[in-house]
């Protein structure tokens, strides 16, 4: 597909209907200022040109198809291998990544892209959808408003070629105007360490310093094809300190039959809580500012101190079992939730190839609209796909008030003691978009 056509369809005009994201009309996304725009098209250009492709079908359709299809079952993959330690992974970031990927592929490696995404055949609406879901989730959903109160978020994503490859500037522009990504060059064949320190050294600036690496020093040798990278960060507030009850040291059980003693945030609040067979799920808004986004963590916690995975089995194995058990009636909740941090990096390649993302690995993979015409380029394919999820829950994010005792409140009717090893999800609830996913073994680990 063209990308000046792929770039028309996004930006296209349609007829008003309702939105699945209300404030998405008003929203304009300032262009990246670190590279220059492209050449405006001629009238007579204009004229010749073939109509854009368009979606398939709208977005929230669009995305709630690749939450099913890629988000879900990478997320269950990636945790399930990682039984022995904290753990979280960005799926949105990811797919963002891939989107991109599929913008600069042809053939047969286009569409396994389309496919794994959620996107079904390899069509130019099918790579319209694709684009739409990651330009709209990484413009919207993962842009940061800190300054209006909400959510800290910061976002990286991008592509890296080895230096003698001459990517095509209709590329580049892509990525940064409908991926918010980058696409660059390294020296893999000549300099594998400083092409890793460069990557970091792009992710450091891109986050403000809230993601500090990416690639690891080794992964880089001459026979590197294409590295894709993700990275985003997470930290955000339930409450004001007037809220708290107590932030003392409490015990948190481990897996292996050990305890712990860390941080726990104690307060009682009416909060969405409910009550199911094994386990409870309690929802916690963060404040929201003023932005039209509203997120929120929902914590699965397992009745027993050894039923995590038993319950993130069931969680992956049915593709409502989110939708289905979301807690919806409110009630008076005493909630003792440790601080934690969760630090993860993890290269996703090989749960991509369990996922049936086979060509783009390959050495014979077509990458040719990543390259400009005629110009002459190496083998292109992907040698990994990077990813970095940082999130933070800790009283660092809970503004600075008077401590209140809670005397002459109701006791409350529920309890909620986050005090062994427990499932949690991110979701902006305004698109239905999952954020994070992870889980939380031990709180005094970083990572």
């Amino acid at each position: 597909m063209q990308l000046s056509s792929l770039r028309r369809a996004l930006h296209a005009r349609r007829p008003r209907a309702a939105s699945p994201f209300p404030f998405a009309a008003r929203f304009r996304p300032r262009p990246f200022s670190s590279a220059s725009a492209a050449p405006a098209p001629s009238p007579k250009d204009a004229r010749d040109a073939p109509p854009p492709p368009m979606p398939t079908r709208p977005w929230g359709e669009a995305l709630a198809a690749s939450q099913r299809s890629f988000f879900l079952p990478l997320a269950g993959r990636v945790l399930a291998a990682s039984a022995t330690g904290n753990a979280a992974v960005a799926p949105p970031a990811v797919h963002a990544s891939l989107a991109l990927a599929a913008a600069g592929a042809r053939g047969a490696t286009r569409r396994q892209l389309l496919q794994v995404l959620g996107c079904g055949g390899g069509g130019k609406g099918a790579a319209a959808d694709a684009a739409n879901v990651a330009s709209r989730v990484v413009k919207r959903v993962l842009r940061d408003r800190s300054p209006s109160g909400g959510p800290q978020l910061a976002f990286a994503g991008g592509v890296w070629a080895d230096a003698s490859t001459r990517l095509s500037p209709g590329f580049v522009e892509t990525a940064r105007n409908v991926y918010c990504s980058a696409a660059r060059t390294a020296d893999f064949l000549n300099k594998p360490e400083d092409a890793a320190k460069q990557i970091n050294l792009w992710v450091q600036e891109s986050t403000k310093c809230t993601v500090t690496s990416l690639q690891p020093d080794v992964s880089i040798d001459q026979n590197t094809g294409l590295v894709l990278g993700s990275a985003l960060y997470f930290r955000g507030r339930w409450l004001n300190r007037a809220d708290i009850r107590s932030t003392t040291a409490q015990k948190f059980y481990c897996l292996d039959g050990t305890c712990v003693d860390v941080p726990f945030v104690e307060y009682d609040r009416t909060r969405p809580f409910a009550v199911h067979e094994g386990f409870k799920v309690i929802k916690l808004p963060y404040q929201r500012g003023w932005t039209e986004r509203k997120f929120s963590m929902y914590i699965f916690l397992p009745d027993t101190h050894d039923g995590l995975f038993e319950l993130t089995k069931k969680f992956f194995a049915e593709p409502l079992f989110l939708e289905q058990n979301l807690p919806t009636e409110k009630c008076h909740v005493d909630i003792r939730v440790p601080n934690f941090t969760v630090s993860f990096q993890i290269d996703m390649k090989e749960f991509l190839k369990e996922m049936g993302l086979e060509l783009p690995f390959q050495r014979d993979a077509d990458f040719t609209d990543m390259v400009k015409e005629d110009e002459p380029s190496g083998p292109l394919f992907l040698s990994d796909v990077l990813h970095k999820a940082v999130l933070e829950v800790n009283d660092k994010v809970i503004d600075e008030a008077s401590f209140s005792t809670g005397i002459g409140k109701p006791s409350p009717a529920e309890h909620f003691v986050a005090d062994h090893p427990f499932f949690f999800v991110i979701r902006e609830e305004v698109s239905g978009s999952v954020i994070f996913m992870g889980h939380m073994l031990d709180p005094s680990s970083p990572s």
